[in-house]
């Protein structure tokens, strides 16, 4: 016995489009860069405004408290966080002279060997100043200067910013590995 009706059609469910995995951590890997860029380049903004500060408070003969400390702090954040723009952007320098000379399978393993270093040495950095940062938690360590600042809150740049790069570090690997482009190629 068939049970199917000769003219009836039937509609199929709607589908859901859903985009692999690697388009979300690539999307991640984005915002991720965006927000580092932005965080270093405010950073970057106040370390000039609190310079100018300072020297406009010591021609009024004043002093801005730990204002030389704050400002290196400040200067620090604005690279280490912006670690991971500048990796997704191939602001980093890289010696690309010789890659280019290399025939292709040399270039890519080449590639892929020194992203592989770099990640292992971004891992290194970012998990021990993750427990440098802890420590100075723990200890409740101050600035030495005239304001006591707890020591972890300017050391926190450290880590997010190395941890970013690892991130995109692995994003690079992936994309590496897989074949997939990645914005730097752009670059040169």
């Amino acid at each position: 016995m068939n049970t199917t009706v000769a003219n009836e059609q039937v509609s199929p469910a709607p589908r859901i489009a859903a985009r692999p995995a690697r388009d979300i951590a690539t999307g991640a890997l984005e915002a991720m860069a965006r927000v580092s860029a932005w965080l270093g380049g405010l950073f970057l903004l106040a370390t000039a405004l609190l310079v100018a500060a300072q020297i406009l408070a010591r021609l009024a003969g004043a002093q801005i408290p730990s204002a030389d400390d704050v400002t290196a702090w400040f200067l620090a954040g604005s690279v280490l966080l912006a670690l991971p723009y500048a990796l997704r952007q191939g602001s980093h320098i890289r010696v690309t002279l010789l890659l280019h000379m290399l025939p292709a399978g040399l270039r890519r393993f080449c590639e892929v060997l020194s992203n592989v270093a770099a990640l292992i040495l971004a891992g290194w950095a970012a998990w021990h100043c993750t427990g440098f940062v802890q420590d100075s938690f723990l200890n409740n360590e101050v600035s030495q200067g005239i304001v006591a600042l707890p020591m972890w809150i300017p050391q926190l740049s450290m880590p997010v910013g190395l941890w970013g790069l690892f991130a995109m570090l692995a994003g690079r690997l992936a994309a590496l590995l897989s074949g997939s482009p990645w914005p730097e190629e752009d670059h040169g």
